[in-house]
């Protein structure tokens, strides 16, 4: 958790101010940029770096995977529990191009991939033919973007499961227009691209009541539909992936729950 710190509330909401500050988390803001990242740097969509000794990721149908993202931590600003270094990769199968149900959830690593390396070797070690990858028309991300990062605090979100842990919003006269639960709402959302602090889901938290989804309690990445950034997933959705802090305290990412969720 975040030290305390003071955060922006619309009136309505000032009456709560201690409840929510107590909530706060560090989160890291992702913002796509139009540039040439390497093998190595930060990046959505693209070519991955790929050790020769290392096979590219396949899919359940055996179709090879694609890269959503690369972290290269070293480049993000230091944010406990993550690394401080080291690249981490998430791939998904094309399937989440076309991809028609509402919502889907997975725990396995058969149609997504989450890889770390703790260190990276020289670019002569590297694969540099992608020859044989698939171009695919409806990637959710359209063209490779590097990344910057924006370190920030911010209070649990309005769908995490976890906001009623930490205080109700009430209008005992039920006259307020808009309620407290929508100016709330819309305040706090979350709905960016982040690495920790809180998800946004389109409805409710999968998690909330579940005692073993409910260990993946850290924000690994969340990348969200985004018109000026050229990303769509499905119909105006989010992909989220969430890893338990102590798993990633040891850089162990083997356990990722992943959540697709479009309107």
């Amino acid at each position: 958790m975040a030290t305390r710190t003071f955060i922006e509330l619309p009136h309505q909401l000032e009456c709560f101010r201690d409840k929510i500050e107590s909530s706060v988390k560090n989160a890291t803001i992702i913002t796509p940029k139009h540039s040439n990242p390497s093998f190595t740097t930060s990046k959505l969509a693209g070519y991955p770096y790929m050790p020769k000794s290392y096979l590219h990721p396949k899919d359940s149908d055996g179709d090879y995977m694609l890269l959503l993202a690369q972290i290269n931590f070293s480049e993000m600003p230091p944010q406990f529990p993550f690394p401080n270094f080291g690249l981490l990769q998430i791939f998904i199968s094309k399937k989440f191009c076309y991809w028609t149900e509402k919502k889907v959830e997975l725990l396995f690593q058969q149609d997504f991939k989450v890889r770390y390396f703790p260190s990276l070797l020289s670019d002569s070690n590297l694969v540099k033919d992608f020859t044989y990858l698939e171009l695919i028309e409806h990637f959710p991300i359209q063209q490779e973007m590097g990344l910057s990062y924006k370190q920030i605090v911010e209070p649990v979100s309005a769908t995490d499961y976890r906001r009623e842990h930490y205080f109700q919003l009430s209008d005992p006269f039920n006259i307020d227009d808009p309620t407290l639960e929508d100016i709330y709402l819309k305040q706090f959302l979350a709905a960016d691209h982040k690495i920790g602090g809180y998800p946004y889901f389109i409805e409710s938290d999968t998690r909330r009541g579940s005692p073993l989804l409910e260990k993946f309690n850290t924000v690994l990445l969340q990348v969200v539909s985004n018109d000026e950034h050229g990303i769509m997933i499905g119909d105006t959705g989010v992909f989220k992936f969430f890893i338990n802090d102590k798993k990633l305290q040891n850089s162990d990412f083997s356990s990722i729950y992943f959540v697709m969720e479009q309107y």
